[in-house]
């Protein structure tokens, strides 16, 4: 008789919600440095906190690990226009909101741009309409992160 526990997932929702607030903490430190070499890193850590606060609330939706990877990977438009279709009262429509800014985003950072030199001349969204973005959709999707914790 096997008496071990089942593994616990070593990604749940909730710590894609405790990455998210660190990277944005790290954007806004950044942003606030005034320095202008810092632009790409302070794009790169708001996408990346805007990917994983989408994926925290799909994975606290029911979507398995294995799902995100495979169908929406690095594209944070598709994660967020999968959240806007969830129809969630407040996350939904606050995503929808910044759907403009996020899929501006998207291009540079699903092609990687935002981690690898690209040169040429870019288009980005305003870094404090996509602070205000995670501002305002982590605190909804916290508590919704903690519900779908697994019990111990």
């Amino acid at each position: 008789m096997d008496t071990t526990a089942p593994e616990e997932p070593r990604t749940t929702a909730i710590g894609l919600v405790t990455d998210a607030k660190e990277m944005l903490m790290a954007a806004e430190i950044l942003n606030g440095s005034g320095v202008w070499e810092v632009e790409r890193p302070t794009y790169y850590l708001l996408g990346h906190a805007t990917e994983i606060i989408l994926k925290a609330f799909l994975l606290a939706g029911g979507e398995e690990l294995d799902q995100l990877k495979n169908l929406y990977g690095h594209d944070i438009a598709k994660s967020a226009k999968k959240v806007v279709e969830a129809k969630h009262n407040a996350i939904s429509s606050i995503v929808d909101e910044y759907l403009p800014d996020i899929e501006l985003l998207n291009f540079y950072y699903k092609a990687k741009e935002l981690e690898y030199r690209v040169t040429g001349t870019k288009w980005s969204p305003q870094k404090e309409r996509l602070i205000a973005l995670l501002h305002a959709v982590i605190p909804l999707i916290e508590p919704v992160a903690y519900q779908a914790y697994p019990a111990r």
